[in-house]
């Protein structure tokens, strides 16, 4: 798969939008592409422990990405709570909105809006 993006329609140069699933129950202990569909394997690797995963980019970006979450279909009671972001590492933990314990394999729908530098127009 290419690194090269089309075009976007966005008001500032270098920008990367992407979305990738997680299969939660999939996601192994070791960095790889185990439970990530297929657009993810070419985006990150990834691995868990519990309930924190670990999501190491593959390219890293200009700046800190923009990262927002949505539980797949059939995955109730689920939020996901940032703990790190870079530009080269993505760290969550996945938790229960009723209770605030660990939910474990959490099946997920990742968007992911970046850039490839740091610079800016204004």
């Amino acid at each position: 798969m290419s690194r090269q993006s089309f075009p976007v329609l966005m008001d500032q140069p270098g920008a990367k939008l992407a979305t990738f699933r997680i299969d939660g129950s999939a996601v192994g202990a070791s960095s790889g592409s185990d439970g990530l569909d297929g657009r993810g394997k070419f985006l990150c690797n990834i691995k868990k422990s519990s309930n924190t995963v670990t999501i190491d980019w593959l390219v890293s970006f200009g700046d800190e990405p923009e990262v927002f979450f949505q539980p797949a279909a059939g995955q109730t009671d689920t939020i996901v709570e940032i703990t790190t972001n870079s530009k080269s590492q993505l760290v969550f933990d996945t938790v229960k909105a009723t209770d605030g314990s660990a939910q474990a394999d959490a099946d997920l729908i990742v968007f992911v809006v970046g850039y490839n530098t740091e610079s800016f127009v204004s």
